[in-house]
């Protein structure tokens, strides 16, 4: 409300192009592969394609914070940014934690 009380709109929001199934602890202990939100697509010409998140990561963290103790999960942890800002989204991939740099646009209902 106070962005629209001061610029007479409501902020965009954050959109960073992932469809994704969270990961139960059990799935995860008989996968051998962290907790977290596992990328089922990539969406064409999002931010995610563009900074190079890929199909089968799992996404453990966003700015340091984890998915899994997140309300809504990685939703969550999106919505609490704005179109623009620059995040560091943490995914496992091949065995290894990967960081990668990922700026967010706004989303935009089709």
């Amino acid at each position: 409300m106070e962005a629209f009380q001061r610029d007479g709109k409501f902020p965009s929001r954050a959109y960073l192009g992932v469809r994704y199934q969270m990961i139960s602890q059990e799935a995860a202990l008989l996968n051998e592969v962290p907790q977290g939100a596992y990328v089922v697509d990539v969406v064409a010409d999002s931010p995610a394609e563009t900074a190079g998140i890929l199909v089968g990561d799992i996404v453990t963290k966003i700015d340091g914070s984890s998915v899994v103790e997140a309300k809504e999960g990685l939703s969550d942890l999106v919505s609490e940014h704005k179109a623009g800002d620059k995040i560091v989204v943490t995914v496992f991939r091949e065995g290894a934690a990967k960081e990668i740099n990922v700026t967010l646009s706004e989303f935009k209902e089709e």
